[in-house]
């Protein structure tokens, strides 16, 4: 995932809060909230809850749980620190005012193993479990409700699945402590598909997923995350139905635009894709992960100008995530502003630690565009080393260094792609150009070609070798270019105005021919031929002095 600029603190304020709706000034609406990943108006809904009811732990559980979340969603904006000193210092409050409660203990254990502090996040697992008892029934007697405890074991194994060689059926394990208390609780079944799912067992996945939407059919995130399994098993209409179902259920259910987004976006549906991610981020409050997505989508969709605004938008508020300066830096080449984009990914290779073969490949693209083509061709070497199998950049590369004549170069550059089976006929035809360029005749002629035997008609082609076989007969004498010249004539004549040019050098070369086969055969023949050609040019320029000197050399040579 691409890593963008960090938007300064909370934008929404208290009239934010003062405009919530109802439901979000209860502990339901709170956490409708942040799975909605309106985190602004979440935060404000759960400084409220604390506020009103300070003992009881299950809200500073959950506001822990909303800051850890926004990592989840929105990492380019926010680090991993960002949110878990603020969730633990609530986590931990929540121990110290409701101490029975074991959610809060399971949110500190989840909290270290982000933090990768694994025996902390066990001793507090362990905490948790002590307070709800495990032999017999006992766990009946608890005065902690059966539902809570079970919700409170299905939580332990959602924090490890973030452990490392964490073992599915110790996961699984856990959450059949977690049905024994309470098989109604539909988040038990969310967090056992998740299991399912971190082991590429979808087929058990979507049973645990539609289990938990049959026993709350207004989960918009059972839907999600049932569109989401749907994705991976390729199953797009299935999946599209599911986001769908979820927007109708609550269309302020931000995840269900992103993911559905995400899909149009696999589809190439930039449009549909753009218009759910303006609505993603109208509800994320304008959160970065948003806003990174809609500049994604905008560039996918060629709307560089618009992808370009947005990233600018966050440069202006923060410039240290060097990953803003990588889509600029491609919107400002499709753009053609050269000198725009090189600073752009300058700044990006300054800072990035992430380089893929495509940053390597757009800088050169704008050192060509600026003119600096010798820097481009190192920088194509370099695309194409992280990612042999895009030949294409073998293009740009040997394009860089025919620019700069160094034709010997871009010859072993074209045989790179000849001799992996990749090339095409305008890949030996430019190989075949830095041949002739170098005057080796031979090998030019043999290349054009191969060329002409794949295409007859590819004109250029033809030129070229009439040209190299004119040299390497250079008197004429053998008539080695005549066939040649002759195929170029009939090409030409096929849109005589498009290739005037091409007709012209074609009778040139065949009255000479001729003439010169005159003078040393004496066949009428061919003083008639010369002067046949000379009349063609003379059509095109009555001036031309060559013509008319042959033309006044051969008259009255032969007899009519």
């Amino acid at each position: 995932m691409l890593r963008f600029s960090k938007v300064l603190g909370y934008l929404a304020g208290m009239t934010m809060f003062l405009s919530l709706p109802s439901f979000a000034q209860d502990l339901k609406g709170a956490i409708r909230l942040t799975e909605s990943e309106q985190f602004d108006a979440a935060h404000k809904a759960f400084d409220a809850l604390i506020a009103a009811q300070p003992t009881n732990g299950d809200n500073y559980y959950y506001y822990g749980e909303c800051w850890l979340k926004q990592f989840f969603v929105d990492s380019m904006s926010v680090t991993l620190k960002d949110v878990t000193d603020p969730a633990i210092l609530s986590f931990k409050k929540g121990t110290e005012k409701d101490p029975t409660n074991p959610l809060n203990f399971i949110g500190i254990g989840r909290a270290n193993i982000l933090l990768k502090n694994y025996t902390a996040a066990a001793d507090n697992f362990k905490k948790a479990k002590e307070l709800m008892p495990l032999q017999g029934m006992n766990y009946k007697k608890s005065p902690i409700p059966i539902a809570k405890q079970a919700l409170a074991y299905a939580k332990i194994a959602e924090a490890m699945l973030k452990s490392p060689d964490v073992k599915k059926e110790d996961l699984l394990a856990i959450i059949q402590n977690a049905v024994e208390r309470d098989a109604t609780v539909p988040e038990v079944y969310l967090i056992k598909g998740d299991v399912y799912l971190k082991y590429n067992d979808g087929s058990n996945a979507i049973i645990a997923y539609n289990r938990a939407n049959d026993l709350d059919p207004q989960s918009c995130k059972a839907m999600v995350k049932k569109g989401q399994l749907w994705v991976n098993a390729k199953a797009y209409t299935d999946a599209l139905g599911c986001y769908k179902d979820a927007i109708k259920i609550d269309s302020t259910f931000a995840p269900a635009y992103r993911e559905r987004a995400e899909l149009y976006i696999l589809a190439g549906q930039w449009e549909n894709a753009i218009k759910d991610l303006q609505k993603f981020l109208e509800l994320s409050n304008n959160n970065t992960y948003a806003k990174v997505r809609y500049a994604s989508a905008l560039f996918m969709a060629k709307k560089y100008d618009e992808a370009l605004q947005i990233i600018n938008d966050i440069l202006a508020v923060d410039q240290s995530y060097p990953v803003l300066y990588r889509l600029g830096a491609y919107s400002y080449y499709e753009t053609g502003k050269c000198t725009e984009g090189l600073k752009y990914i300058e700044s990006f290779f300054k800072a990035a630690k992430n380089i893929i073969s495509s940053d390597y490949s757009y800088y050169g693209k704008l050192l060509v565009k600026c003119g600096n083509d010798a820097q481009a061709i190192e920088k194509f070497q370099k695309a194409f080393e992280m990612d042999s199998t895009n030949y294409d950049l073998l293009n740009d590369k040997a394009t860089a260094e025919t620019k700069i004549k160094d034709y010997t170069a871009a010859i072993k550059t074209y045989d790179i792609k000849i001799n992996a089976g990749k090339a095409t006929l305008t890949d030996y035809y430019n190989k075949g150009k830095a041949q002739f360029n170098l005057q080796q005749w031979g090998k030019a002629d043999t290349t054009f070609g191969l060329v002409i035997d794949k295409k007859p008609d590819y004109i250029n082609a033809v030129k070229y070798r009439a040209q190299v076989r004119a040299i390497i007969d250079s008197t004429s004498e053998n008539g080695l270019a005549k066939t040649d010249y002759e195929a170029l004539m009939k090409l030409a004549l096929k849109d005589s105005a498009k290739y005037s040019k091409d007709l012209a050098t074609a009778y040139d070369y065949l009255r000479y021919y001729y003439f010169k086969q005159y003078n040393m055969n004496k066949k009428c023949d061919d003083a008639k031929n010369s002067i046949l050609y000379c009349d063609k040019i003379l059509a095109i320029d009555a001036k031309d002095e060559k013509s008319l000197t042959i033309k006044k050399a051969l008259l009255g040579k032969c007899p009519n």
